[in-house]
């Protein structure tokens, strides 16, 4: 018996022996033999890694004002998992309809190209229907393939390229095809374990619904991420800009930077121009999925670095002044009954500087929008009827005037005359007379006096030129200047040149000259062509922000700054990132020449004989100042351009203004708001509410 029994015990440990020895074995073999190739299999299948998203920078004004913010919002995002084509299109097609019954925005580039009910091509050209059919980072057909109509590619895209099941209907295939366009337009982040974003700025209902149902949703997951946001900025619009999706070009561009498809990009203003310091540096985070493709952990393994704050030298309440002024006294010229006036007023701009250092307080262009739009995405179908109106508008409500807009200076181009026919000698400060009879003749064309054409202004000094703004004294004082010493003087004033300040597309303008006129008409100069100059006519055209630099570099005495916007950048930190520092170049005039023009700018505004006297009367102080009227058109009815130029105090210049309204029909006009603008930089709008209160509400164009 003992001896059955210990050959069972035998058997029976021969056989444990074994089957330890075997997994030890299997063990060996799948630790140390195979090992490598079973945890990088693991990792593969369960571990992704996704951007944290940066907050961007903060943009405030000159007193700490934030203009541009950040606020949380929720996003859903997706990574690759293993299930089929088919499970994955019903898996977006549900989330499609989450998406739609909650009223969220979700990526839609497709309906950019591709529309669906009607199924067309969104207005595209057919040239560049077949540049996106072609593009390898888009649909990537050969050309032979590409599809001559709307319906054709539809049926390519649902039945060939994406393979969506005859159940579904045309309209839930086109749901499922802008999903499926998103993974296609972003297939090498997909396929190597990066993740795409399919929807942002979700609503907390939208987000619980998603994570109740997850595991319908193998590979989404939600995150917490910044929203940008605009406050209250209709005033700064074309100032702040707005960021929008990554063009494809500029992704091409700076992908080595760091930017993915996804990423939100600065395309106008200062969103641009302060793109690589607003924008911080995005953290990382695992995600692990199970074999089903659904979410078990995320965690961050580097921390978002938040972008830097960029502090403007504007003031906002100044800002808001300046445009609503605008919108006042536009609606004011539209009903006033006067010659030369076609109630068509409809547009303006106003530029202010700090005289002492070039940063700008104000920079206001009219009519202007609402950027908050531009921040949503293309599948906001109402944001993008708006944006396509804004590009559209008549009254360009997109353009910077004050930088872009492009204006005859007319008579506020005067005072230069003035000052390059004192530097050349042609007249003295105060003792040079030139006698007005109202009407004179320069190479064979008559020439009026535009106040008195037919008794004149007699005879005149510098000043009282300056002050009536008497046309004669200034033709027949720029002829015998010349044209080539007013194209000197201009390049020292930076009229009809860029004055480099820090915001993007700005134009130079032009400045009348023999050459340009040679290029324009192919036609030599004449006498007449000076005197026309002279009076600020003919070709020359400067931007609002050139004739605020041109009237700051009288004011200081000869100091041309170079007119700034970024006053500081300021890491997340609170450390410094960068200061401006102002520049400027000395212009080559004597002070009694500057002294003299002063005399002339102040009796403006100060006589009862100067065309702006009725503006300025109430001041504690003087103000220098010049009105403008521009003819723009021959034959049409169309009012004259009203400008106003002019810095305060007088005896003490703090600021430059510069106003411009389109067919403003007179200078002074425009004034009035120049005065809105000095009573509210020196504190004075209270005490002047009865005249310069503003109640003027501003539109929300187009919307």
């Amino acid at each position: 018996m003992k001896e059955k029994l210990s050959n069972r015990y035998f058997i029976l440990s021969i056989g444990f022996l074994i089957f330890g020895l075997m997994i030890i074995y299997r063990l060996f073999n799948l630790q140390i033999v195979e090992g490598e190739k079973y945890y990088a299999s693991s990792q593969k299948r369960y571990l992704k890694q996704s951007d944290i998203e940066a907050p961007r920078g903060k943009i405030l004004d000159t007193n700490g004002v934030p203009i541009a913010v950040n606020r949380q919002g929720y996003a859903a995002h997706l990574v690759k998992t293993s299930i089929s084509t088919s499970e994955l299109n019903e898996m977006l097609l549900k989330l499609m309809d989450i998406f739609e019954k909650n009223n969220e925005n979700h990526v839609d580039s497709l309906s950019k190209y591709l529309t669906f009910s009607p199924t067309t091509f969104n207005g595209r050209s057919d040239k560049e229907i077949v540049r996106w059919q072609i593009d390898k980072n888009r649909l990537g057909m050969k050309e032979e393939n590409v599809k001559a109509t709307a319906p054709e590619l539809f049926k390519y895209l649902r039945e060939s390229l994406f393979q969506i099941d005859e159940k579904y209907t045309d309209e839930q295939a086109y749901r499922i095809m802008i999903l499926r366009y998103e993974i296609l337009i972003n297939n090498w982040n997909f396929t190597t374990g990066g993740t795409i974003s399919l929807a942002k700025d979700l609503d907390l209902g939208t987000i619980c619904e998603i994570e109740e149902r997850n595991n319908e949703f193998p590979g989404l997951f939600t995150t917490l991420e910044p929203v940008r946001e605009y406050i209250d900025a209709y005033p700064e619009a074309h100032i702040l800009g707005y960021i929008r999706s990554i063009s494809q070009g500029q992704y091409d561009n700076l992908k080595d930077e760091g930017y993915d498809n996804n990423d939100l990009i600065g395309k106008t203003g200062i969103e641009l121009t302060a793109e690589r310091y607003l924008r911080g540096v995005n953290g990382k985070m695992s995600i692990e999925v199970d074999s089903n493709g659904l979410l078990t952990r995320k965690h961050e393994t580097v921390a978002a670095i938040p972008g830097s704050d960029v502090i403007l030298t504007l003031d906002r309440n100044l800002q808001k002044v300046s445009i609503e002024s605008l919108a006042k006294h536009i609606d004011i010229i539209k009903n006033k009954k006067e010659d030369s006036n076609y109630a068509d007023a409809n547009a303006g701009a106003v530029a202010v500087m700090d005289v002492n250092s070039g940063a700008v307080l104000a920079l206001a262009s009219y009519p202007s929008f609402d950027p908050q739009v531009y921040l949503q995405g293309s599948e906001d179908k109402e944001a993008q009827r708006i944006i396509s109106s804004l590009d559209n508008d008549e009254n360009r409500a997109q353009l910077n005037r004050a930088i872009q807009g492009l204006y005859e200076p007319g008579s506020t181009f005067k005072p230069l005359v003035a000052i390059a026919g004192l530097e050349k000698g042609i007249i003295t400060p105060y003792n040079s007379n030139i006698y007005d009879p109202g009407q004179i003749e320069i190479g064979n064309r008559k020439l009026f006096c535009l106040e008195r054409p037919r008794s004149g202004h007699g005879m005149l000094n510098l000043k009282r030129a300056l002050e009536t703004s008497c046309n004669v004294y200034f033709y027949l004082l720029g002829v015998d200047t010349g044209i080539d010493t007013l194209n000197v003087w201009a390049d020292h004033f930076g009229l009809g040149k860029q004055t480099g300040i820090d915001l993007p597309s700005e134009k130079p303008g032009f400045m009348s000259s023999m050459a340009l006129k040679k290029e324009l008409r192919n036609d030599v100069w004449r006498p007449a062509d000076t005197a026309q100059v002279s009076i600020g006519q003919y070709d020359s055209r400067f931007t609002p922000l050139q004739m605020a630099n041109y009237m700051s570099t009288i004011a200081n005495g000869g100091k041309r700054y170079e007119p700034y916007i970024i006053k500081e950048i300021i890491r997340y930190d609170g450390s410094q990132v960068n200061v401006t520092e102002p520049t400027y170049t000395q212009v080559p005039v004597q002070q009694s020449t500057i002294d003299a023009v002063k005399q002339g700018m102040v009796a403006v505004t100060s006589s009862i004989d100067g065309t702006a006297y009725k503006s300025f009367q109430g001041l504690p102080f003087e103000v220098a100042g010049k009105t403008g009227t521009a003819q723009t058109s021959k034959g049409i009815e169309r009012s004259p351009n009203a400008l106003f130029l002019c810095y305060a105090p007088a005896d003490d210049p703090q600021i430059a203004i510069a106003v411009v309204v389109e067919k403003g029909a007179w200078g002074s006009n425009v004034a009035p708001i120049a005065r809105d603008i000095i009573d509210e930089y020196f504190g004075l709008k209270k005490a002047n509410a009865g005249s310069s209160e503003l109640k003027t509400e501003l539109p929300v164009l187009n919307q």
